[in-house]
C-alpha cells in the first residue's frame, strides 16, 4: 500500500491522505541561466501541509484499479494504512516515502515531511547565445537584463558626450593660454594711442611738374 500511495504522489499533481496531510507536487519550468551559459533543466518540488480530513478519490480510484479490487474496499485501504501510519509517527517512527522522502514527527507534535534529493533525470546543458552582427539580442548588466540596441545608444551618447567635453576643454584652456599672453605683454608694453598704428614719418615729396609755361 505504501509504495502505491508513493507513486500516486509522484504521478499526480494532489494528494490529500486523511489525517496526515495533503501532497502537492509543483514543476518549475527549464530556464537559462545567462551568466553561466547554460540552460536549467525542469525541476519538481514537493509540498506537504498537515490536518487534512478528506482522501483524494483519484487516489481510491488509482488503488482499485492496481489492485482489482473495488473503490469501496480501496477507501477502507488507504484510512487503515493512515491511520496506521499516523499511528507510528506518534510513537517517534520515521515513514521512508521513496524516493520522495521522509514523514516524521515533529518537536511540537505535528507532522513533518523531509523531502530527499531526487534524481537529476536531466542536467543543464551549454546553451551560448549566437550574436549575429547588428541584430538586437538580450543582454545582462549586473542583474538587469536589456537589450542590445539600449546599450549601444547609451554608449554612443556618452562616447559624443565625452567628445564634447574634451573639445570644450581644450578650447578653455586656449583661452585662459592666450588670455595669460596678453595680460603679460600689455604688463610690458602699457596701452597708450601712440602704441597703435605706425611710428614711421612720412615726408611728402614734391611731384615733378607735367608742364612748362612759356
Amino acid at each position: 500500500m505504501q509504495e502505491l500511495i508513493t507513486s500516486y504522489i509522484i504521478q499526480s499533481k494532489e494528494c490529500k491522505l486523511v489525517g496526515l496531510g495533503k501532497f502537492t507536487r509543483t514543476t518549475v519550468h527549464a530556464e537559462q541561466d545567462i551568466v553561466n551559459k547554460r540552460m536549467l533543466p525542469p525541476s519538481t518540488e514537493i509540498v506537504f501541509t498537515t490536518r487534512e480530513e478528506k482522501i483524494s478519490d483519484e487516489l481510491i480510484k488509482y488503488i482499485a484499479d492496481k489492485k482489482k479490487i473495488d473503490p469501496s474496499e480501496a477507501l477502507t485501504l488507504i484510512k487503515k494504512w493512515c491511520a496506521e501510519t499516523k499511528a507510528k509517527l506518534k510513537n517517534g517512527e520515521e515513514i521512508l516515502l521513496q524516493p520522495l522522502g521522509i514523514l516524521k514527527k515533529g518537536a511540537l507534535g505535528n507532522i513533518l515531511f523531509h523531502t530527499e534529493n531526487s534524481p537529476l533525470f536531466f542536467v543543464p546543458v551549454a546553451a551560448e547565445r549566437v550574436i549575429h552582427k547588428n541584430s538586437e539580442h538580450s543582454v545582462l548588466v549586473g542583474d538587469k537584463e536589456t537589450t542590445s540596441s539600449v546599450m549601444n545608444q547609451f554608449y554612443h551618447v556618452e562616447e559624443t558626450n565625452k567628445k564634447s567635453n574634451a573639445w570644450k576643454i581644450f578650447a578653455i584652456i586656449l583661452l585662459l593660454i592666450a588670455l595669460v599672453l596678453l595680460f603679460f605683454y600689455f604688463y610690458g608694453y602699457p596701452i597708450s594711442l601712440s602704441s597703435f598704428g605706425s611710428h614711421m614719418k612720412v615726408v611728402p615729396q614734391t611731384p615733378t611738374p607735367t608742364y612748362t609755361i612759356q
